[in-house]
């Protein structure tokens, strides 16, 4: 994978979830650069002042969910104030196969992955939407 500095964004309420993503993802591109939050509410600030390239979301977190936060940037988009379309990658634990539909179809998610993230699924697709 290539080396571009690009940033990303983790939404999630688990630190050890956390952690594992970052990991990942400084493995896959040495000289990224990544925010965390842990839930929607502050991935929401963090989003509109960093504005990242990569957004990884979780959809079940206290306080906010991640549905509330795609819809806010729908709003972001659909206001204009928003001017570009985030990259959304939504990594889940719903297993129903009609909410996981729902989400796909949902503004800016380019792909929804089941928990746990699987490594290469990861690589596949920073792969696709990188380069």
């Amino acid at each position: 994978m290539n080396n571009k500095k690009i940033s990303f964004l983790i939404i999630e309420d688990e630190p050890i979830t956390r952690m594992m993503y970052r990991g990942f993802l400084t493995e896959l591109i040495s000289d990224c650069v990544i925010y965390e939050a842990e839930n929607a509410a502050q991935g929401l600030c963090l989003y509109f002042e960093k504005r990242p390239f990569i957004v990884m979301l979780d959809m079940m977190m206290p306080m906010m969910s991640g549905e509330i936060f795609l819809d806010i940037l729908e709003e972001g988009i659909n206001a204009k104030l928003l001017t570009t379309t985030p990259k959304i990658v939504v990594i889940t634990a719903i297993e129903d196969a009609k909410q996981l539909m729902e989400i796909t179809k949902r503004f800016a998610v380019i792909a929804v992955i089941p928990k746990p993230l699987p490594y290469e699924t990861l690589a596949e697709l920073l792969e696709y939407h990188i380069n």
